[in-house]
């Protein structure tokens, strides 16, 4: 996804609580620097990690794995299989 439409979609994330108000601040601070991809990076880690827990829990992933994981998505790396991985470990809101 590129930075331009992520800047667009935030208040619609934000609004259905995607993402909290918080983590898209210093997203609209450094869009269009350097410093947004390491923003994303960060934020796309603190909503993975609520998932590494359980992934870790039922042996989909070794505690190494999921800090090898989080440290890919600090530095960039949005690999689908990935997510889709840790999908059904994600926490239930309702």
């Amino acid at each position: 996804m590129n930075d331009d439409r992520i800047i667009k979609q935030l208040d619609t994330m934000v609004a259905a609580g995607r993402v909290t108000e918080a983590e898209a601040a210093p997203l609209r601070e450094t869009a269009g620097t350097p410093a947004f991809d390491a923003a994303m990076g960060a934020m796309r880690a603190r909503h993975a990690s609520a998932q590494m827990d359980g992934a870790i829990r039922s042996g989909e992933l070794t505690k190494e794995e999921a800090d090898a994981y989080l440290d890919r998505l600090r530095k960039g790396s949005t690999r689908k299989a990935s997510g889709a991985r840790l999908a059904k470990h994600r926490p239930r809101t309702h």
